[in-house]
């Protein structure tokens, strides 16, 4: 792959309270001579100390294009926020620089730039220089740090076998790399961004390089003032930090047992001494001096000790040979069968990724129709330039565990994943599909992502309220059966408290109960229900946590899933959900008739919506200057709720201006001078607001949930307590009351992120994901068949129930292998033998693409039914695309075959 000379360059720079240093580093930046065209980009992460105002006031007169942005501190990872950087910005050459490294001279960038020269050259770092007041005792520590040294270094890696034959510990002396103040070239980037990681994502970055064939250059011609003076326990704490991550990620144990460190400290002394004898200082200083760099000495490698003890290892990762992905997303509903929120999100994240090159999928469940396909039947096509395998599901559950874990969703799915053998999976929701699809990607050897759009994975209601209108604030653990049920709802906070060893002798009662045939069925049926409710949480909850990552787009919902306690936070992302606002605008607001203060309500009017609240909120104000229009379906004559709400607006200025054409949306709130979103539930983050703030609408919202999250109170918005009408009153009393306040709400709306940003923070993460070594699981499911998912048939077939078939001798069942890669395999076929059936001998062969023949031992009648499973061991050749079940060994015998079902799995090629 030949790399292109560099043209331009983006310096890229993440801030934190960073005060301290910025004036010098921007002051040497805006003074660079560098002949390249460059510009600079800073993502602040939650600065309190006047960071981001300082650098916002900087933009305007800087030398070079500066752009700005802010992210909640939540957000922040070393790699992934360099890695947003790096995708926002535009530069042949990635330029990383901390807020405290100061660029030594006016030459820096330029010198940085020009060793890549080398085409081969993919990575370079600076020469690191200590701080005119650095303690000396930091100059004694870093007198054998590579990154600190004089001498231009080139390295890469030695020929395979002797790399292969390299200590961890050599290895990771090659691997040297410091992002404090580093270039990487972007085309390497996109083969391998930043790790996403609480430490050494720059060493990570320099193996992938150097494994894919690149060199990696010591720049001591780039200088850059930095260096820290830590005290004993911040030594320890990094030194912790460090010994886990080699371990981890390196498997390299720094220090490996507690009676190593002196032996080291001891080794090391002479040559702190020698140096120290360099600076100048009285015999009694040297003394203190050496002392006080033993003990920092100590610190740190009994941190490296502590932190080797680690034993969650991590996979390696390696560079890709191009950016080019392949994704599948996972969704329960797609266009056009639904727009709701999560399909309308994922048709755009898939746009966006689409428009960047890489190739798309989307697996969706759809609805059954009469006459329509049968259930998990899965037909590929397309909606506008998207390609959609359609899975049918008409949710008709057998049980209670079926809503959460399907087989025949799992096969189906199966059957695509071999098809599009993508790169990632990306899970949009699992309801109405299966959380084994998890499972199943990756056995396959996918990364993985569940996007956490609602409390779904909490919640079997989804939205973590129950039927009588009271919020919970978590799962509810036996509690939730009463929910689920409706019945008993005062019991549920009891049900709730009860331990974890009472809930477990209730699961293991209604186990006994639901085996015991002497109890009634309505009982056992009950026993069934609250055992796979029981199971729920730790079931979805371990599908989501299986997951390479999970994302939250708000920092509640985050926080409320965190609370279960099943997940690692540095895995569970913030990121707010790209929006579609383009056809939105700010319009100037129509005039108010004699000083009204207009309300709006938009949305759907179901009771959780709240508005009821509302309504009520307006009754209490009669008299005043307000008037409340509400736009959604209304059908007071259909729907009890909307009758509800229809008598509770006698006597107010209240209008049900029904539905409306979203590309009014404009034109609507330019009618309107405030928003009220009084949902009774905790949302998670609402599309009505970010519309509303696009259309320069202040919003007034129940303060608690995603709504308190993204309306800030006395600034874009005001907040009220939930379901409390008296309060709600009281607020919007206030914009009547105090004129000056509507004006102030209105002057600094936030911006959305858009579908364009949010696809390219997607496309790192995905290339970051894809980058791991992973293997596909040498058992993994690659179809699964029932009977009647045969693509065609000949000779007498019988249908005997719902699942299974028989075939009389010489009849045929054909399935189709499109997508099964080739291979050694496994065919499991179930069979089922009646008792009665003594003269008929169950017995066949299966066939792979008409020629190789696989024989299916005989089964004869026992006393009792029983289900027969018999596995065959088979290779499927390049391309095959047909497999054949046929009754008989011999096309005229008289075997007959009762087949329940058909599973391929994959075999290890050492077994073949």
């Amino acid at each position: 792959m030949s790399e292109k000379a560099i043209s331009s360059i983006s310096v890229l720079m993440p801030t934190w309270q960073g005060m301290q240093f910025l004036k010098r580093v921007f002051d040497a930046l805006d003074a660079q001579e560098c002949p390249l065209p460059w510009d600079l980009w800073v993502t602040d992460s939650g600065s309190t100390d006047g960071t981001f105002e300082f650098i916002e006031a900087l933009a305007k007169d800087f030398s070079v294009p500066l752009h700005l942005d802010r992210i909640h501190t939540v957000e922040f990872d070393h790699g992934d926020t360099r890695n947003r950087l790096a995708a926002r910005s535009a530069g042949d050459l990635l330029v990383f620089l901390t807020q405290d490294a100061i660029p030594a001279e006016t030459t820096w960038l330029a010198n940085l730039a020009g060793e890549f020269e080398d085409p081969l050259v993919a990575g370079a770092f600076c020469r690191n220089l200590p701080r005119q007041d650095a303690r000396l005792s930091t100059l004694v520590l870093s007198r054998d740090d590579p990154g600190w040294s004089e001498g231009r270094r080139v390295v890469e890696l030695p020929a395979p076998e002797e790399y292969a034959n390299m200590s961890p510990d050599q290895k990771r002396g090659l691997y040297t790399f410091q992002d404090v103040a580093s270039a990487i070239r972007r085309s390497a980037w996109e083969r391998h961004p930043l790790p996403r990681t609480s430490f050494g994502e720059d060493v990570l970055m320099a193996r992938a390089m150097l494994e894919g064939g690149k060199r990696i250059v010591y720049s001591d011609a780039a200088k850059v003032e930095h260096s820290h003076d830590y005290d004993l326990r911040e030594t320890h704490a990094r030194g912790a930090i460090d010994g886990s991550f080699n371990k981890s990620w390196l498997g390299r144990t720094c220090i490996g047992r507690a009676e190593d460190v002196p032996v080291l400290l001891d080794r090391l002394a002479p040559g702190d001494q020698d140096f120290i004898k360099t600076l100048g200082l009285s015999i009694v200083e040297e003394r203190e001096l050496a002392s006080e760099v033993r003990s920092l000495r100590r610190a740190a490698f009994e941190g490296l000790h502590r932190g080797g003890q680690t034993v969650h290892l991590r996979p390696a990762t390696r560079m890709r040979q191009d950016g080019d992905l392949k994704l599948l997303y996972v969704v329960h509903g797609f266009p056009p069968d639904t727009w709701a929120g999560t399909e309308v999100f994922t048709l755009g994240l898939a746009r966006g990724l689409q428009a960047l090159g890489h190739e798309v999928a989307i697996f969706a469940r759809v609805p059954g129709t009469a006459g329509g396909p049968e259930d998990f039947e899965v037909h590929e096509g397309r909606f506008e330039d998207l390609r959609v395998w359609r899975m049918t599901h008409r949710l008709d559950h057998p049980n209670l565990r079926a809503s959460y874990e399907q087989p025949r969703a799992e096969a189906a799915f199966a059957r695509v994943l071999a098809r599009e053998q993508p790169d990632v999976v990306h899970f949009q929701h699992l309801i109405h599909t299966s959380t084994s699809l998890v499972r199943v990607a990756k056995q396959a050897g996918c990364a993985t992502v569940v996007h956490c759009h609602d409390y779904w994975g909490l919640c079997s209601r989804v939205q973590l309220i129950r039927p009588d209108g009271v919020v919970c604030a978590h799962n509810m653990g036996a509690g939730c059966f009463a929910c689920v049920k409706e019945r008993s709802l005062e019991s549920i906070p009891a049900l709730a408290s009860l331990g974890s060893g009472v809930q477990a002798g209730l699961v293991e009662l209604a186990r006994r109960l639901e085996s015991t045939e002497i109890c009634p069925q309505e009982q056992r049926t009950q026993a069934a229900e609250f055992m796979d409710l029981s199971e729920r949480e730790e079931v979805v909850l371990g599908a989501y946590r299986d997951c390479d990552l999970q994302v939250s787009p708000s920092r509640f919902l985050r926080e409320r899933y965190l609370e279960s306690g099943v997940f690692d936070p540095h895995r569970f992302l913030f990121s707010e959900n790209g929006l579609n606002l383009e056809h939105l605008s700010a319009r100037a607001k129509s005039p108010r008739p004699e000083g009204v203060l207009r309300v709006g309500f938009v949305g759907s009017l179901v009771w959780y919506k709240g508005c009821d609240v509302l309504v009520d909120a307006m009754g209490l104000l009669a008299g005043r200057s307000i008037e409340l229009s509400i736009h959604g379906g209304f059908d007071p004559e259909g729907d009890e709720y909307h009758q509800d709400l229809e008598r509770r607006a006698a006597g107010t200025r209240t209008k049900f201006a029904g539905r409306f054409d979203n590309a009014r949306l404009s034109e609507v709130h330019a009618d309107l001078d405030v928003l009220v979103i009084p949902s009774v539930w905790y949302e998670n983050a609402p599309v009505t607001i970010a519309e509303a703030f696009a259309c320069g609408t202040p919003v007034v919202a129940s303060g608690f949930g995603g709504m308190a999250e993204f309306v800030r109170d006395g600034i874009d918005g005001l907040h009220f307590e939930p379901a409390d009408a008296n309060d709600l009153a009281r607020v919007l009393a206030r914009l009547l009351d105090e004129p000056e306040l509507l004006a102030s709400l209105s002057l600094e709306f936030p911006r959305p992120k858009s579908v364009v940003q949010d696809a390219l923070d997607w496309e790192f993460r995905y290339r970051s994901l894809a980058c791991v070594e992973r293997r596909a699981h040498n058992q993994r499911l690659l179809a699964e068949f029932s009977p009647r998912e045969a693509q065609g048939s000949s000779g007498e077939i019988l249908e005997q129930g719902t699942e299974m078939v028989l075939l009389r001798p010489g009849a045929v069942l054909e399935f189709s292998l499109e997508g099964v890669p080739e291979g050694p395999a496994r065919l499991e076929v179930e069979q089922f033998s009646l008792a009665g059936e003594l003269g008929v001998r169950l017995t066949g062969r299966v066939e792979i693409e008409g020629n190789e023949s696989y024989m299916l031992p005989p089964i004869q009648a026992d006393r009792e039914d029983r289900a027969v499973l018999q596995a065959i061991d088979l290779r499927l050749p390049p391309g095959a695309s047909n497999l054949r079940v046929v009754a008989g060994q011999q096309a005229s015998s008289d075997g007959h075959l009762r087949l329940v079902r058909l599973c391929l799995h994959a075999r290890p090629s050492d077994e073949s």
